[in-house]
């Protein structure tokens, strides 16, 4: 075991918060115990992947769910982190809701359009222009669940990126920032 003066609790924080590997593995290569990494993080109020505790509280406060428990949100997390993951979720919120009345208004405007237009080329353009519209709507509510599609897509964009890294490690230049 390391000694409490040796341990470099930034980067074990800073590994715990990504949320990318499991704490036993984080405390394995900073030679300490997986309890003295869960302890830390606790009365630090540390939380695992900010960025799911964010989502979590928006998708929350789509679903009309109370944000009290909301999962993904630990109930230890307090203080700072907590407003600011709130502070965060709260804007995402407003921006969606903004969003959502930008689709709503487009929607309102094509079906003014469409009952006046005759010309194919503007009904075709009207009806594309709704259906991106609701489609837009039904994504900020959550109401389609992702698909393979999706799933492919994120993996896809991964996969790229992290072949860009490996070139760039080959080549011996530093990623970008």
């Amino acid at each position: 075991m390391a000694k409490a003066k040796d341990i470099d609790w930034v980067a074990v924080e800073a590994a715990y918060r990504a949320g990318t590997e499991p704490v036993t593995a984080i405390a394995a290569k900073h030679g300490i115990s997986h309890t003295a990494v869960n302890k830390r993080a606790k009365a630090n109020g540390w939380i695992r992947n900010p960025g799911t505790a964010k989502r979590a509280l928006v998708e929350a406060h789509f679903s009309g769910a109370s944000t009290e428990q909301t999962p993904g949100v630990s109930a230890e997390v307090s203080g700072l982190t907590r407003e600011t993951i709130e502070g965060a979720a709260r804007q995402d919120i407003a921006d969606m809701e903004r969003g959502l009345r930008v689709h709503r208004l487009c929607l309102i405007k094509l079906e003014v359009a469409a009952e006046t237009v005759e010309n194919p080329k503007d009904i075709k353009t009207i009806t594309e222009a709704a259906a991106l519209a609701v489609a837009g709507i039904r994504k900020i509510r959550g109401l389609d669940a992702p698909t393979s599609a999706d799933g492919k897509d994120i993996d896809a964009a991964i996969e790229a990126e992290l072949a860009q890294l490996e070139r760039g490690r080959q080549a011996g230049t530093a990623p970008d920032a």
